[in-house]
């Protein structure tokens, strides 16, 4: 599925060798279908480099890589070679965007178009110590950083972190630290944050997520769930409101429906 955050055309196949090994993991697996096997099979037999980086950063794609390096026709032609590379690049632009937060920022309306006051109306920030989980390229951080005594932004993706990291240089902000971390295993001690936060992180393992989230908050702290911008018209997770909280919804700028969620945390 495309999002259409990226113009193929201008982006090189070659970008997948800035991908660390989750994402690869993603990039590479029979999950797009038989149309995007074919196209990612004549990518690789014709950029062997790109090939071989996938097996060796991701392991556990190697099967299928080498299964669809089998498959791929020979000799094609140079034009074949770019609709296929085009085509894989369409269908895994939220990926591409991952390694080029560049055009995150630019091309991601749940960025570009977010106002930070959605983010304040949650909680009062003041003085607090935050956790930004799946920090993305900052867009809650630089936000609460305004506010906060101090936040750690948590970002699973080397690139990203990269990202905030000039970007912190660059705005000479000096209360945010940016450091590795998955949503559902955090290197932080118990009732460790006044406030934990995300957007467009919880959702694979919601009773592992958030069961990890509510373990580093402080009692009476908050756990905030605030999304961006959308077009899509959503409602309230089940999920989320069998865990205790609260839902609240507001109309996007681009035309959708957003629900945004909060709990007090009681220990």
């Amino acid at each position: 599925m495309s999002f259409h955050w990226i113009n193929p055309a201008d982006i090189s196949i070659n970008c997948i060798l800035l991908m660390d090994r989750r994402l690869v993991g993603q990039v590479c697996g029979p999950w797009y279908g038989e149309e995007y096997d074919k196209s990612l099979a004549i990518a690789l037999a014709y950029h062997p480099a790109v090939a071989w980086y996938c097996k060796e950063k991701a392991p556990e794609t190697a099967a299928y890589v080498d299964a669809l390096l089998n498959s791929a026709p020979q000799n094609a032609p140079a034009e074949e070679i770019r609709a296929a590379e085009c085509f894989v690049l369409n269908q895994i632009d939220w990926a591409v965007v991952y390694v080029y937060p560049e055009l995150m920022e630019q091309n991601c309306p749940y960025i570009y178009a977010w106002d930070k006051a959605r983010l304040f109306e949650l909680c009062d920030f003041t003085g607090r110590l935050v956790l930004d989980v799946g920090a993305g390229t900052g867009r809650l951080t630089f936000a609460a950083a305004e506010q906060a005594r101090h936040v750690y932004a948590s970002e699973p993706v080397d690139r990203l972190r990269e990202f905030m990291r000039e970007k912190l240089r660059r705005e000479d902000v000096s209360n945010v630290t940016v450091l590795d971390g998955m949503c559902d295993c955090l290197p932080y001690e118990d009732s460790t944050f006044d406030v934990v936060m995300s957007g467009h992180v919880v959702g694979d393992d919601y009773d592992r997520e958030l069961a990890e989230l509510e373990r580093i908050t402080k009692p009476g702290g908050w756990i905030l769930d605030c999304p961006g911008e959308d077009d899509r018209w959503t409602e309230p997770e089940p999920e989320m409101l069998s865990w205790g909280f609260e839902c609240l919804p507001y109309l996007s700028k681009t035309g959708g429906k957003v629900c945004r969620y909060r709990k007090r945390v009681i220990k």
